[in-house]
């Protein structure tokens, strides 16, 4: 894995000096099993809001628990990999639980959540940030409707 994806819980992971914990921290979590334009769209809206994007994937076993036994399409990893690669992303870190994903957001100080709209009400770690930006659906994309074609 490479410099982007950070463990907030491991030992080595440097201390951010003052300016970077000022600057505004974005916060977006989702599985990204396929990459599409709506996310892409997203992510770079998300980055727009503030200095740090930081992106959180679910581990395989909790998109299979999610999604269905068919899901992931790609793995952990690979996921990683292409979320690492997008210019717009900072940081990516996943998580395994409810717990571990609102220990992220808050070990991440990030200010602010975006999510996609269709999540309205049930936004997890909603109350560890100040702010929560429902993103709106675009293009009519999903990765079920991509998947199921």
């Amino acid at each position: 894995m490479s410099n982007n994806y950070i463990n907030f819980d491991d030992e080595d992971y440097p201390t951010p000096e003052v300016s970077q914990v000022s600057l505004p921290t974005i916060w977006v979590n989702g599985c990204f099993d396929v990459i599409h334009a709506g996310h892409i769209d997203m992510i770079e809206y998300a980055k727009s809001l503030g200095q740090r994007l930081i992106i959180g994937l679910d581990t395989d076993e909790r998109v299979q628990s999610n999604k269905g036994p068919s899901r992931p399409i790609n793995t952990l990893a690979l996921r990683i990999k292409v979320m690492e690669s997008i210019r717009f992303v900072d940081h990516v870190v996943s998580f395994g639980s409810d717990d571990e994903l609102i220990a992220q957001i808050r070990a991440s100080n990030a200010s602010t959540i975006v999510v996609g709209e269709e999540y309205k009400g049930r936004v997890i770690g909603a109350d560890s940030v100040d702010n929560v930006v429902f993103y709106p659906r675009k293009y009519d994309l999903s990765t079920t409707k991509i998947i199921s074609k």
